[in-house]
């Protein structure tokens, strides 16, 4: 059996406080990845809680600048609590793995990896951390800025479809917090509507914020600035991510750069504009959005679509900021073609 360290962070991070912004994230997360084969399950041998009391909640903050406020959520890895700065009254997110997967390093590290991705990246269209240290008793503890609004699942199952300028709108901000997690070498790997939040801001337009880097790789030599690689090897051939989303290379195991995640905003913005995925139904070719939009699109804006989502990464956009560019033309013409002759 293997054997576990005390820390389950390992040795990038110890049991303490190390470090703190004074920014501020999120409540949606979900880490379907199983855990390999070879590492053994110990926490299946003793009773499972799937996160601290009240009171216990209390004794992790002890210490610390925060009160517990108020449960928030749970997802399949871990627990959000609501969570209050003593002395600025300002409340956050707090994230807690569950307790029975404190003793599997691969959870503990992929926090680790979340919470510094999103810290280093501090960009508005990715939530925010804002503290982050390893309980007496084990808890890695996350410190997030508190969204309010909901995720963008939310919105299309109350509306179905968006009306493409805002849809444009929403895809031209994530591809803005993509660029700069490609540019750290930080690719997501679970971009999907489950983890796009529409941050609601008074007297403000809402802000898309990405969510969750969980399952995101780090490209070796990509910046001196991008956070350690995981430090507990995923199983070759693992599939990682949500399959309607995933693209054509992570579905087959195969390592992923950031086009795997310019396929998925492609698949996002095509659900966006349809209400429908462009595999939900078997087809020879991927119909073009338009065949299924509320309102005419236009060619261009079909064509921006179908190249994002193209199987071969070689044929899709090569970059975010590519994306970007040919996603705002394709806004243009439909203003253009819009305006009254």
């Amino acid at each position: 059996m293997r054997t576990l360290a005390r820390n389950p962070l390992g040795p990038n991070l110890m049991p303490r406080r190390p470090w703190r912004s004074n920014r501020t994230a999120s409540v949606d997360f979900r880490h379907p990845t199983p855990l390999p084969d070879r590492y053994v399950n110990v926490a299946k041998e003793r009773p499972k809680r799937m996160g601290p009391s009240a009171e216990s909640l209390e004794g992790l903050l002890v210490g610390t600048d925060y009160r517990a406020v108020r449960r928030l959520g749970k997802g399949g890895m871990g627990e959000v609590y609501v969570v209050e700065h003593r002395i600025m009254g300002r409340q956050f997110a707090l994230k807690l793995l569950r307790s029975h997967l404190l003793a599997e390093p691969q959870f503990a590290e992929r926090l680790r990896v979340e919470a510094q991705a999103a810290a280093r990246l501090n960009h508005p269209n990715i939530v925010e951390m804002v503290d982050l240290w390893i309980s007496p008793d084990g808890y890695p503890c996350v410190v997030m800025e508190l969204l309010r609004g909901r995720t963008l699942s939310q919105e299309l199952e109350e509306r179905r479809s968006l009306p493409a300028s805002e849809a444009i709108a929403f895809a031209l901000q994530a591809l803005s917090g993509l660029a700069a997690a490609h540019a750290l070498g930080v690719v997501h790997r679970d971009v999907k509507p489950e983890n796009l939040f529409l941050h609601e801001v008074p007297g403000f337009a809402r802000k898309l914020k990405i969510l969750d880097f969980g399952l995101a790789r780090i490209l070796p030599g990509a910046s001196r600035l991008a956070p350690d690689p995981i430090t507990v090897p995923t199983k070759t051939g693992a599939i990682l991510g949500s399959p309607r989303f995933m693209s054509p290379e992570a579905a087959r195991g195969e390592r992923v750069d950031h086009r795997a995640d310019l396929f998925s905003l492609g698949v996002v913005l095509y659900v966006m504009l349809t209400g429908r995925g462009p595999h939900d139904r078997p087809a020879l070719r991927v119909p073009p959005p338009s065949m299924f939009a509320s309102e005419a699109i236009g060619a261009q804006l079909d064509a921006v679509v179908l190249r994002a989502i193209a199987e071969r990464a070689e044929d899709r956009y090569q970059s975010a900021a590519a994306f970007t560019e040919a996603l705002g033309g394709a806004s243009r013409e439909l203003s253009t073609s819009s305006l009254p002759c």
